[in-house]
């Protein structure tokens, strides 16, 4: 547990080779995994390790990520995270989590993200007054954080891809940090190489179905006033994410698509996902 806020649980993890970009900095998407490592951990230490979720069907999805990558960590570097709950409501709870590098707490991320309980990763289920007395910070009331959506324009080409089985996680659902990974590319496709490797930059996600292993889906990023956009969906049109970013700010959106997974933490979930990055 963490010294200064009692109800705070902190890991150290070290960045691995593989989880850095071509620019030899950590990736956006890594965070949101280790974000959902120490939710595990915080989960775990409470009484509620994997085994009490699988006992009970019961899992938490992410619905809304706000993400701001400050500062770039390297091959090596020892990073301190913590995360804490801010608050509860009825099937949805939030965490703030901050990454500080390990030594002279130089901030390097900081990601609030919204969770939901469901049963079985489809229906959203109350969470468990046994749950709610392990942290007591679930009594403080939130609302859910809404995220606009931009509309693409004609000349933004849709481009193919498929869900690969190294996305998926034990619900056999794309995890939600695949879908930082999936709008990095688009909008390194597009020309915007600088702008995901910009520091501060910020994203803002919105969750709304999940996509299996497998599954063929279609993806566009474009540049409109001074603000990157994308946008994920289905074949058919259904919405899975879009997300907008400038300079300083991305908006990512996620309609049809949830981000699952496998984190006895605290959270939010709502349908449909979003995503923004700024700098």
């Amino acid at each position: 547990m963490d010294d200064e806020f009692p109800e705070a649980f902190s890991q150290t993890f070290r960045v691995r080779y593989d989880e850095c970009g071509a620019d030899g900095t950590l990736r956006a998407s890594v965070h949101m995994r280790l974000v959902q490592e120490i939710a595990f951990g915080h989960s775990a230490a409470l009484g509620f390790p994997l085994a009490w979720y699988e006992q009970h069907r019961t899992f938490w999805l992410v619905r809304r990520v706000h993400l701001v990558v400050h500062a770039p960590a390297r091959y090596g570097d020892a990073l301190d995270y913590t995360t804490r709950v801010l608050g509860a409501r009825k099937v949805l709870a939030r965490r703030l989590n901050t990454a500080r590098r390990a030594g002279d707490g130089t901030p390097v991320a900081t990601a609030v993200v919204d969770w939901i309980l469901t049963r079985e990763g489809i229906a959203p289920v109350r969470i468990p007054e046994e749950m709610a007395r392990a942290f007591p910070a679930m009594q403080q009331p939130i609302a859910p954080i809404p995220l606009d959506e931009a509309a693409p324009p004609i000349s933004a080409e849709a481009s193919p891809l498929w869900i690969r089985a190294g996305d998926v996680d034990a619900l056999g659902h794309a995890n939600n940090a695949a879908y930082l990974d999936l709008f990095d590319d688009a909008v390194v496709r597009a020309g915007g190489q600088r702008v995901i490797e910009a520091h501060p930059r910020t994203y803002d996600l919105l969750y709304h179905a999940a996509a299996e292993s497998g599954a063929a889906l279609r993806d566009r990023a474009w540049s409109e006033t001074g603000l990157w956009h994308y946008r994920l969906e289905r074949p058919d049109g259904t919405l899975l994410l879009p997300v907008a970013a400038e300079g300083a700010v991305f908006a990512f959106l996620l309609r049809g698509v949830w981000g699952i997974v496998l984190v006895p933490l605290p959270l939010l979930l709502v349908p449909e996902t979003w995503a923004r990055v700024a700098r």
